[in-house]
Order: structure tokens, then C-alpha cells, then sequence
């Protein structure tokens, strides 16, 4: 009698304990899932390989010409990310007008000032006169 609740004990035991691996949605207990966005999802793969490549480089994995290569190419991807987030921010702030003074470039929702008649990242026209 006493083995059988012993065991009995031990295969709840263990399925409590193996619960959260089983679970569908993949969340730990008390964690909310939030799908992040393509450019959040972007702009942190961009943050790990720079970081990744700077760990590379410490340990003489990696030229001198080649870390520089590979960080510009991941900055240059986490720039475009924070201007598209920002930008996204910034339309949801205040549907169809932007922030007091800022106008974003419609091609790559870079941030241009008042004045200017052309993005100062891409070069497209901005209709402002």
C-alpha cells in the first residue's frame, strides 16, 4: 500500500513539473505573449549579431576590415527599424498629422525637419513648399 502512493506521489510530482513544457503557447507561468512587430523583431536581431560580432572580434575571430563590414551592415538595419517604429509611434500619437516641427520621409520614414523640401536620407520630395 505504501509503495503505491509513493508512486502514485512521485507521477504527480512529475507531471506538475512537466507541465510547462507541454504547454501549447510556449509562455512560463504568469508571462504574457506579445508577438513583437517584423521591425522590433528586426531591430533586436540586428542588436545580437552586432553583439555577436563584437564578441567574434574580441576573441580574433574576425579582421579588422570584416567587424567593421558586418557592424555597419547590422547598424545601418537597426537604424531603418527604430525610424520605422518611431515613425509608427509617432502616426499612432496622432493619426495623420506627426509630431510639432517634424515631418517623416514617406519612402523611408526618416525624420526631416519643417523646412525641408527633400529627405535627408533618401533624397525623395517631401511636398512641403
Amino acid at each position: 500500500m505504501g509503495i503505491a502512493i509513493g508512486v502514485a506521489l512521485v507521477v504527480v510530482c512529475g507531471a506538475f513539473v512537466a507541465a510547462p513544457f507541454f504547454r501549447r503557447d510556449g509562455a512560463a507561468f504568469g508571462e504574457e505573449t506579445v508577438a513583437p512587430s517584423r521591425w522590433e523583431r528586426q531591430k533586436l536581431d540586428a542588436y545580437a549579431a552586432i553583439k555577436e560580432a563584437e564578441f567574434d572580434y574580441q576573441t580574433a575571430k574576425l579582421s579588422d576590415a570584416d567587424f567593421a563590414a558586418l557592424r555597419e551592415k547590422y547598424a545601418a538595419q537597426a537604424v531603418e527599424a527604430m525610424t520605422a517604429l518611431d515613425a509608427a509611434r509617432a502616426s499612432r500619437a496622432r493619426p495623420g498629422k506627426h509630431a510639432a516641427g517634424v515631418n517623416y520621409c514617406p519612402g523611408c520614414g526618416r525624420k526631416a525637419p519643417p523646412q525641408a523640401r527633400f529627405c535627408p536620407g533618401c533624397g525623395r520630395a517631401l511636398g512641403n513648399t
